[in-house]
């Protein structure tokens, strides 16, 4: 007899549990349970699944800005462990939308389950007209118990289009189709009640920390900056800093000086762009390009944009805990290395 196809599902809070107030302003107003008495069966046709094989998680009611890594990497533990229930076929995590993409970014990492891991949320509250957050619950519902390849990692599924984690993005602050994935597109799409998968994302590379490094910081880099935010992270105790350059990776000449004052005190520097498609490259050798900043001993972060960088950023310092200086350097660079 086979077990039961149980999904969990995961209340972190967001647009798909809020309602406006009387001042107009929209505030968290529901929870998991609300939701679910509002799913309709024919909302999971085709999927073998009661209200008895729901494993509902309210683990907790945060706006998406209020979720900080840390969080993130305990709701991460979290699901890894029920996962490894045999019982238990998939996880749906709902969330906010603003730093959705950090939260599946780390899940991707960290949970190396072959089970779907399945991100969602609403764009629209509850009591707004053209109401998302039912259909994309739904959605999430099938896809975990669609048989997906054990290589599928974490995905977000929003306005039934499915991002593979490393690739999606937020690209519009409110329309309903909200999420993208530039230069990459979707992998697959919600039809008819069913699923359709294009293609299947990269190979992981899973990281197991035991914990991750929060003291990381991102300095977001505009024409004729100096290093002052950078001198600021390095002298606050940043143990990690991200910096997002312009084209291919290339920065002023004005915060060299710092670049080089954190990667000799043995602090990981990781160069993006604020491009959104084609990441960084070492083409250019003029002073501040890309190719010299590689031989300074910047990390250069590929295709990964700021914020996903910071996430792998904290997760290799998490695993590279006790090693130090170059050790620990080169432990951090191999990890950015297979992505």
């Amino acid at each position: 007899m086979h077990a039961p196809r149980n999904i969990a599902i995961f209340f972190t809070g967001g647009t798909i549990g809020m309602q406006q107030s009387a001042d107009g302003a929209v505030r968290p107003a529901l929870h998991l349970a609300d939701l679910l008495a509002e799913l309709p069966g024919a909302a999971v046709k085709n999927a073998p699944l009661g209200p008895e094989h729901i494993l509902p998680v309210e683990w907790a009611d945060l706006p998406s800005p209020h979720m900080t890594p840390a969080l993130m990497f305990q709701l991460a533990m979290d699901v890894k462990a029920m996962l490894e229930r045999e019982d238990v076929a998939g996880a749906v995590v709902t969330h906010g939308t603003d730093v959705m993409e950090e939260t599946a970014f780390l899940l991707d990492l960290v949970v190396p389950s072959p089970k779907p891991i399945v991100v969602t949320g609403a764009m629209r509250s509850h009591d707004e007209a053209g109401y998302d957050g039912l259909r994309n619950l739904a959605a999430a519902i099938r896809l975990c118990l669609y048989p997906v390849p054990p290589d599928l990692g974490t995905v977000v599924l929003m306005a039934d289009k499915i991002y593979a984690a490393r690739e999606v993005t937020k690209v519009h602050s409110l329309a309903v189709n909200s999420f993208d994935a530039p230069g990459a597109g979707p992998i697959g799409t919600c039809v008819a009640g069913g699923v359709q998968l294009f293609r299947t994302p990269l190979p992981r590379k899973a990281l197991t920390p035991q914990a991750i490094e929060t003291a990381v910081d991102v300095v977001s880099l505009a024409p004729g900056m100096d290093g002052r935010f950078l001198a600021c992270a390095r002298q606050c105790g940043a143990q990690g800093i991200v910096v997002e350059g312009f084209g291919a990776g290339n920065v002023p000449p004005g915060v060299l000086e710092e670049i080089r004052a954190a990667v000799a005190a043995h602090i990981p520097v990781v160069l993006t762009s604020r491009c959104i498609e084609g990441g960084v490259w070492p083409l250019y050798g003029y002073k501040g390009g890309a190719n010299e900043l590689r031989d300074l001993g910047v990390i250069l972060g590929g295709s990964l944009r700021a914020p996903k960088a910071r996430i792998l950023l904290m997760a290799a310092l998490g695993m590279a805990r006790g090693l130090s200086g170059l050790a620990k350097m080169e432990a951090v660079r191999a990890a950015f290395q297979a992505y």
